[in-house]
């Protein structure tokens, strides 16, 4: 029984230290931006942290930006959603009566992104959340621009998000007392004969539209914006083309008749949906002209051994991070054409302990300027992923 018990223990004694190695979420560093996954320059991050630390002195609103590797890093959470409240909640975000905390939370690697509220926000912020993230954060991120459109999503955050307890501060022209007007004796009122209506064209109507319906026209000119872009990428795709050897004008071959001018690993990119092709025939000498188009949000990248871009990696977190030591990663990556393969090892940077003060504990009641004000989420907000 001694030797059993022995063994049991050697056993657990793994488990047991990797369990105290992950965290459930990282310690914050300051109160503004913890760039945990080391994606913003200081020059980004400084902006950002501008913006943040505006909000605290004219409004005293808490809110913070949080950037990580993965949720994988830290213990299981269901969804992100979760994961910000654990962390909204473990950190104290907001003044603990209004509960007016905001948590902007970018999981890099994961393509998620949260916008966290505290308990003191109605229901329908929510949707303003969710409007944030898909119309000011989305955009950017899908073209790379994290940085741009984390500080995009921190100024709408903070100028759009309302909480019950903001007040608008009373205007020079309520706080001057009215003063005595002499009475006029009224005037013999003079009929006039009312002006003819005046025709209002198609133009009047519009800018009409524009000036009594706001946000319908913002709606307007972003549907515009987004047609006239993908209206431009379908016409640089289908627009006639000319011959380059005789100068007549070309004919675009269907789908079935197309594949057999692709080489192999041109089908293998339309397999795995990183470019499609079109595929141009001249009737008079036979000339073919194939043309590819990169596609929108892929995942591969071009294979440094064939130049296809039809190279996949796939993350592999072989030791997470702690507060003592960094974690390491596996990328390996594989060419779905030539088949070639390799493997690199990432480090994930360490998780950060907060050692100054009472700012290394969760936020708490304290009013001091490195901590949160105990605030806390009930778990509204809004997420999304690009």
């Amino acid at each position: 029984m001694v030797r059993f018990l022995m063994v049991l223990l050697v056993a657990l004694v793994p488990a047991v230290t990797a369990a105290q190695d992950k965290l459930p979420y990282p310690q914050y560093y300051t109160i503004l931006t913890n760039d945990f996954a080391d994606i913003l320059s200081p020059e980004a991050e400084a902006r950002i942290n501008a913006e943040l630390q505006a909000a605290r002195e004219k409004s005293g609103r808490e809110m913070t930006v949080v950037t990580i590797r993965s949720r994988e890093d830290y213990l299981p959470s269901t969804d992100i959603a979760s994961f910000s409240k654990d962390l909204f909640n473990g950190w104290g975000i907001g003044n603990a009566e209004r509960n007016d905390g905001i948590l902007l939370l970018v999981a890099i690697e994961d393509r998620e992104v949260r916008i966290a509220l505290g308990a003191g926000y109605p229901a329908r912020q929510d949707g303003i959340a969710a409007r944030i993230i898909q119309s000011d954060i989305i955009p950017a991120f899908s073209e790379g621009r994290v940085a741009d459109g984390i500080l995009a999503g921190t100024r709408a955050a903070l100028s759009r998000i309302t909480h019950p307890d903001d007040q608008r501060a009373a205007s020079p022209q309520d706080q001057t007392q009215p003063q005595t007007q002499p009475v006029v004796a009224p005037q013999p009122r003079v009929l006039e004969q009312p002006p003819e209506p005046r025709q209002t064209g198609l133009l009047d109507r519009i800018r009409a539209f524009f000036d009594g319906n706001p946000i319908g026209a913002m709606i307007l000119a972003a549907i515009t914006a987004v047609a006239g872009f993908f209206g431009f990428r379908g016409f640089q795709r289908y627009r006639p083309r000319k011959c380059p050897e005789c100068g007549n004008m070309m004919m675009r071959l269907g789908e079935a008749q197309e594949d057999q001018y692709l080489d192999h690993g041109q089908l293998v990119e339309e397999r795995v949906q990183s470019k499609d092709y079109g595929v141009w025939f001249c009737t008079n000498d036979e000339h073919v002209t194939v043309v590819g188009y990169p596609k929108m949000f892929s995942k591969h990248a071009a294979c440094p051994e064939c130049g296809y871009h039809t190279y996949e990696t796939k993350r592999t977190v072989l030791s997470h991070p702690s507060t003592i030591s960094m974690g390491i990663a596996q990328l390996d990556h594989t060419c779905q054409n030539c088949g070639h393969t390799a493997s690199e090892k990432k480090s994930i940077p360490r998780i950060s302990r907060n050692d100054s003060g009472s700012s290394s504990s969760f936020g708490g009641s304290s009013s001091s300027s490195s901590s949160f004000g105990g605030g806390s989420s009930s778990g509204g907000g809004a997420s999304g992923s690009w």
